[in-house]
């Protein structure tokens, strides 16, 4: 497990109010962990802030459905600007 997965499951569980170990990466966050769009938007902007080079726009977030898959986005996105 990456340190950015680490990271998205604790930002995750803080919302769900679950432990963060209890957050699977390879659900979707709507349609499995029960996130509505306002937890979604929530989770976004934690994320933003967390991980300040990087933005995610409705369409990347549109797209991308797991912790897994944001994980990748989030270390592709940082990859770039090393």
């Amino acid at each position: 497990m990456t340190p950015t997965e680490l990271k998205l499951q604790s930002i995750v569980a803080e919302k769900l109010k679950i432990d963060p170990a209890s957050v699977p990466l390879d659900q979707s966050l709507a349609d499995d962990l029960g996130l509505d769009s306002f937890d979604i938007m929530a989770v976004i902007l934690d994320i933003e802030q967390t991980f300040p080079p990087v933005s995610l726009s409705d369409e990347a977030a549109q797209n991308l459905k797991t912790l897994r898959e944001v994980a990748a986005f989030i270390d592709g996105r940082l990859a770039a600007r090393a």
